[in-house]
Protein backbone atom coordinates (compact mmCIF):
# COMPACT_ATOMS: atom_id res chain seq x y z
CA UNK A 1 0.00 0.00 0.00
CA UNK A 2 1.21 3.02 -1.03
CA UNK A 3 1.00 6.47 1.01
CA UNK A 4 -2.67 7.74 1.08
CA UNK A 5 -3.69 11.42 0.80
CA UNK A 6 -6.63 12.70 3.04
CA UNK A 7 -8.75 15.67 1.98
CA UNK A 8 -7.05 19.03 1.98
CA UNK A 9 -8.09 20.92 4.88
CA UNK A 10 -8.51 24.65 5.15
CA UNK A 11 -7.38 27.04 8.12
CA UNK A 12 -10.54 28.96 9.59
CA UNK A 13 -10.15 31.98 11.65
CA UNK A 14 -10.72 33.16 15.00
CA UNK A 15 -11.20 35.74 17.03
CA UNK A 16 -10.15 38.96 15.11
CA UNK A 17 -6.85 40.76 14.21
CA UNK A 18 -8.69 43.73 15.83
CA UNK A 19 -8.71 42.11 18.87
CA UNK A 20 -5.84 40.49 21.29
CA UNK A 21 -5.98 37.34 19.59
CA UNK A 22 -6.55 35.98 16.38
CA UNK A 23 -5.75 32.28 14.54
CA UNK A 24 -5.87 30.45 11.46
CA UNK A 25 -7.36 27.19 13.08
CA UNK A 26 -7.32 24.00 11.37
CA UNK A 27 -10.35 21.68 11.55
CA UNK A 28 -9.01 18.64 11.35
CA UNK A 29 -12.20 16.39 11.78
CA UNK A 30 -12.25 15.95 7.83
CA UNK A 31 -9.38 13.89 7.76
CA UNK A 32 -11.45 11.03 8.89
CA UNK A 33 -9.75 7.88 10.13
CA UNK A 34 -6.86 9.05 10.32
CA UNK A 35 -5.12 8.77 13.58
CA UNK A 36 -2.85 11.89 13.74
CA UNK A 37 -1.32 12.31 17.45
CA UNK A 38 -1.96 16.72 15.76
CA UNK A 39 -5.67 16.97 17.30
CA UNK A 40 -4.81 20.97 17.47
CA UNK A 41 -3.13 22.87 15.34
CA UNK A 42 -3.49 26.78 14.83
CA UNK A 43 -1.42 29.67 13.70
CA UNK A 44 -1.90 32.22 16.09
CA UNK A 45 -1.37 35.86 16.73
CA UNK A 46 -1.71 37.53 20.43
CA UNK A 47 -1.08 40.65 21.91
CA UNK A 48 -3.07 40.56 25.27
CA UNK A 49 -4.13 38.03 27.82
CA UNK A 50 -7.00 36.69 26.00
CA UNK A 51 -6.86 32.96 27.86
CA UNK A 52 -6.56 33.00 31.93
CA UNK A 53 -4.46 29.90 33.87
CA UNK A 54 -5.90 26.20 32.90
CA UNK A 55 -5.74 23.01 33.45
CA UNK A 56 -4.75 20.73 31.16
CA UNK A 57 -4.26 16.57 31.45
CA UNK A 58 -3.77 13.68 28.87
CA UNK A 59 -1.97 15.42 26.07
CA UNK A 60 1.05 17.90 25.04
CA UNK A 61 0.53 21.50 24.61
CA UNK A 62 3.22 22.77 22.61
CA UNK A 63 3.92 26.66 21.29
CA UNK A 64 6.50 27.02 18.70
CA UNK A 65 7.20 30.99 18.44
CA UNK A 66 7.66 31.59 14.77
CA UNK A 67 10.84 33.00 14.27
CA UNK A 68 9.17 36.07 12.42
CA UNK A 69 7.90 36.88 15.98
CA UNK A 70 7.85 40.23 17.34
CA UNK A 71 7.28 39.38 20.56
CA UNK A 72 8.60 36.62 23.13
CA UNK A 73 6.43 33.93 25.28
CA UNK A 74 6.10 33.71 29.01
CA UNK A 75 4.67 30.16 29.98
CA UNK A 76 4.33 29.79 34.01
CA UNK A 77 2.94 26.21 35.31
CA UNK A 78 2.32 24.59 38.36
CA UNK A 79 5.52 22.70 38.66
CA UNK A 80 7.06 25.98 39.74
CA UNK A 81 8.54 26.84 36.10
CA UNK A 82 8.46 30.63 34.64
CA UNK A 83 9.93 30.49 31.43
CA UNK A 84 10.62 33.23 28.67
CA UNK A 85 11.22 31.84 24.98
CA UNK A 86 12.01 34.52 22.15
CA UNK A 87 11.73 33.85 17.93
CA UNK A 88 12.08 30.55 16.96
CA UNK A 89 11.79 28.85 20.49
CA UNK A 90 9.19 26.18 22.28
CA UNK A 91 7.49 25.23 25.03
CA UNK A 92 6.88 21.56 25.26
CA UNK A 93 4.14 20.82 27.95
CA UNK A 94 3.39 16.87 28.74
CA UNK A 95 0.55 17.58 30.92
CA UNK A 96 0.37 13.79 31.41
CA UNK A 97 -1.51 13.52 34.48
CA UNK A 98 -2.37 17.06 34.87
CA UNK A 99 -0.72 20.76 35.11
CA UNK A 100 -1.81 24.22 35.51
CA UNK A 101 -0.54 26.52 33.30
CA UNK A 102 -0.74 29.81 31.93
CA UNK A 103 0.91 31.46 28.50
CA UNK A 104 0.77 34.71 27.73
CA UNK A 105 2.87 37.87 25.56
CA UNK A 106 5.98 38.35 27.73
CA UNK A 107 6.24 41.70 26.09
CA UNK A 108 4.62 44.47 23.82
CA UNK A 109 5.46 43.16 20.82
CA UNK A 110 2.93 41.06 19.14
CA UNK A 111 3.61 36.83 19.43
CA UNK A 112 3.44 34.51 16.57
CA UNK A 113 3.28 30.82 17.04
CA UNK A 114 1.93 27.77 16.49
CA UNK A 115 -0.42 26.03 19.18
CA UNK A 116 0.03 22.25 18.83
CA UNK A 117 -2.14 19.86 21.26
CA UNK A 118 -0.32 16.85 21.01
CA UNK A 119 -2.43 12.79 22.03
CA UNK A 120 -0.50 10.72 24.32
CA UNK A 121 -0.94 6.96 24.50
CA UNK A 122 -3.27 5.77 27.19
CA UNK A 123 -0.26 4.80 29.49
CA UNK A 124 1.38 8.18 29.55
CA UNK A 125 -1.64 9.53 30.04
CA UNK A 126 -1.59 8.95 33.63
CA UNK A 127 2.43 9.95 33.49
CA UNK A 128 4.31 12.74 35.72
CA UNK A 129 3.97 16.06 33.86
CA UNK A 130 7.41 17.92 32.64
CA UNK A 131 7.94 20.82 30.91
CA UNK A 132 10.31 21.26 28.54
CA UNK A 133 12.07 24.40 26.61
CA UNK A 134 14.27 25.36 23.43
CA UNK A 135 15.49 28.66 22.63
CA UNK A 136 15.24 29.88 19.30
CA UNK A 137 19.35 29.15 19.10
CA UNK A 138 19.05 25.71 19.91
CA UNK A 139 17.16 24.13 17.21
CA UNK A 140 19.33 22.72 14.25
CA UNK A 141 18.83 24.42 11.15
CA UNK A 142 19.49 22.75 7.72
CA UNK A 143 19.94 24.52 4.23
CA UNK A 144 21.18 23.62 1.13
CA UNK A 145 22.35 25.73 -2.44
CA UNK A 146 18.86 26.80 -3.17
CA UNK A 147 18.75 28.85 -0.47
CA UNK A 148 15.76 25.95 1.12
CA UNK A 149 15.81 25.36 5.20
CA UNK A 150 14.50 23.44 7.78
CA UNK A 151 14.86 24.38 11.30
CA UNK A 152 14.53 20.67 13.29
CA UNK A 153 12.09 21.86 16.23
CA UNK A 154 11.52 17.91 17.01
CA UNK A 155 12.83 14.88 16.09
CA UNK A 156 15.51 14.37 13.02
CA UNK A 157 16.15 15.98 9.13
CA UNK A 158 18.52 14.40 7.55
CA UNK A 159 21.98 14.69 9.70
CA UNK A 160 20.62 16.60 12.17
CA UNK A 161 18.92 16.06 15.91
CA UNK A 162 16.57 17.94 17.68
CA UNK A 163 17.98 18.30 21.18
CA UNK A 164 14.11 18.51 22.47
CA UNK A 165 13.22 14.17 23.17
CA UNK A 166 9.64 14.30 23.94
CA UNK A 167 8.28 11.51 26.03
CA UNK A 168 6.66 9.87 22.66
CA UNK A 169 7.97 10.36 18.94
CA UNK A 170 7.61 12.65 17.49
CA UNK A 171 8.62 15.20 14.65
CA UNK A 172 8.37 19.01 14.05
CA UNK A 173 9.95 20.74 10.80
CA UNK A 174 9.82 24.54 10.20
CA UNK A 175 10.31 24.61 6.82
CA UNK A 176 11.36 27.64 4.05
CA UNK A 177 10.96 26.15 0.50
CA UNK A 178 12.17 28.14 -2.18
CA UNK A 179 12.94 25.44 -4.49
CA UNK A 180 12.56 21.51 -3.43
CA UNK A 181 13.13 19.09 -1.19
CA UNK A 182 12.04 15.74 0.44
CA UNK A 183 10.81 14.10 3.52
CA UNK A 184 11.00 10.27 4.78
CA UNK A 185 7.50 9.46 5.85
CA UNK A 186 7.62 6.86 8.06
CA UNK A 187 5.82 3.94 7.96
CA UNK A 188 2.82 3.84 10.61
CA UNK A 189 2.99 6.92 10.88
CA UNK A 190 0.27 10.30 10.09
CA UNK A 191 2.30 13.11 8.91
CA UNK A 192 0.31 16.54 8.76
CA UNK A 193 1.59 19.30 6.35
CA UNK A 194 0.31 22.88 7.14
CA UNK A 195 1.11 25.16 5.01
CA UNK A 196 1.27 29.17 6.45
CA UNK A 197 2.19 31.02 3.27
CA UNK A 198 2.45 30.13 -0.58
CA UNK A 199 1.70 27.35 -2.47
CA UNK A 200 2.96 24.26 -2.42
CA UNK A 201 3.02 20.57 -4.57
CA UNK A 202 3.43 17.26 -2.03
CA UNK A 203 4.06 14.57 -3.95
CA UNK A 204 4.83 10.75 -3.48
CA UNK A 205 4.22 7.23 -5.04
CA UNK A 206 0.42 7.89 -3.91
CA UNK A 207 -0.03 10.40 -6.19
CA UNK A 208 0.52 14.34 -5.77
CA UNK A 209 -1.63 17.12 -4.28
CA UNK A 210 -1.60 21.16 -4.25
CA UNK A 211 -2.16 23.15 -1.23
CA UNK A 212 -2.60 26.58 -1.47
CA UNK A 213 -2.02 29.00 1.76
CA UNK A 214 -3.35 28.51 5.46
CA UNK A 215 -4.20 24.87 3.70
CA UNK A 216 -3.47 21.53 5.41
CA UNK A 217 -3.19 17.80 4.03
CA UNK A 218 -1.83 14.70 6.18
CA UNK A 219 -0.89 11.27 5.08
CA UNK A 220 -0.75 7.99 6.06
CA UNK A 221 0.12 4.07 5.22
CA UNK A 222 3.68 2.43 4.06
CA UNK A 223 6.52 4.64 4.64
CA UNK A 224 7.62 6.26 1.55
CA UNK A 225 9.81 9.55 0.51
CA UNK A 226 7.59 12.60 0.09
CA UNK A 227 8.52 15.36 -2.24
CA UNK A 228 7.85 19.00 -1.67
CA UNK A 229 8.23 21.83 -4.15
CA UNK A 230 7.47 25.29 -4.50
CA UNK A 231 7.64 28.18 -7.59
CA UNK A 232 8.23 30.96 -5.47
CA UNK A 233 9.03 31.36 -1.62
CA UNK A 234 6.71 28.78 0.42
CA UNK A 235 6.23 28.91 4.91
CA UNK A 236 5.26 25.13 5.87
CA UNK A 237 5.32 22.99 8.71
CA UNK A 238 5.91 19.09 9.03
CA UNK A 239 4.11 17.64 11.96
CA UNK A 240 4.96 13.33 11.95
CA UNK A 241 4.28 11.15 14.59
CA UNK A 242 2.70 7.12 15.10
CA UNK A 243 -0.78 6.68 14.57
CA UNK A 244 -2.75 6.17 18.43
CA UNK A 245 -5.28 3.90 17.49
CA UNK A 246 -6.95 4.45 20.66
CA UNK A 247 -10.68 6.23 21.50
CA UNK A 248 -10.05 9.97 21.55
CA UNK A 249 -12.69 11.70 24.46
CA UNK A 250 -12.11 15.49 24.98
CA UNK A 251 -13.34 17.16 28.19
CA UNK A 252 -12.87 20.64 27.85
CA UNK A 253 -8.58 20.95 28.81
CA UNK A 254 -8.73 16.95 29.38
CA UNK A 255 -7.89 14.48 26.38
CA UNK A 256 -8.66 10.82 27.63
CA UNK A 257 -9.14 7.22 26.33
CA UNK A 258 -11.75 6.68 28.55
CA UNK A 259 -14.61 8.75 30.17
CA UNK A 260 -12.84 6.38 33.46
CA UNK A 261 -9.78 8.62 32.83
CA UNK A 262 -12.09 11.93 32.21
CA UNK A 263 -13.49 11.70 35.72
CA UNK A 264 -10.27 10.97 37.54
CA UNK A 265 -8.41 13.88 35.94
CA UNK A 266 -11.74 15.96 37.10
CA UNK A 267 -10.91 14.60 40.69
CA UNK A 268 -7.50 15.32 40.88
CA UNK A 269 -7.94 19.25 39.29
CA UNK A 270 -10.91 19.57 42.07
CA UNK A 271 -8.94 17.99 44.88
CA UNK A 272 -5.28 20.15 43.82
CA UNK A 273 -3.91 17.13 42.17
CA UNK A 274 -2.35 19.24 39.01
CA UNK A 275 -0.91 21.84 41.97
CA UNK A 276 -1.63 25.67 42.46
CA UNK A 277 -0.81 28.55 40.08
CA UNK A 278 -1.01 31.68 41.24
CA UNK A 279 -2.45 34.54 39.21
CA UNK A 280 0.48 36.89 37.63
Amino acid sequence: MAVLFSSIVAAQERGSSRSSFSAQALDLAPLGDLKSSVLVCDDFRVSGRPFPLHPHAGFVAATYVFPDSAGRLSSRDSLGNDIVVGAGGLVWTHAGSGIVHHETPADTGELHGLQLFVNLTSPNKSSAPKTMTLSGSEVPEWTNAAGDRVRVVVGCYEHLTSPMVPIEPFTLLDVELRRHLTFDHPQGHVTLIYVATGDLAVSSEGGARHLAQRQAIAMHGDGARLSFAADELAHLVVMSAPEIREPVLIDGPFIMSSAEQIAAARVRYRSGGMGQLPPS
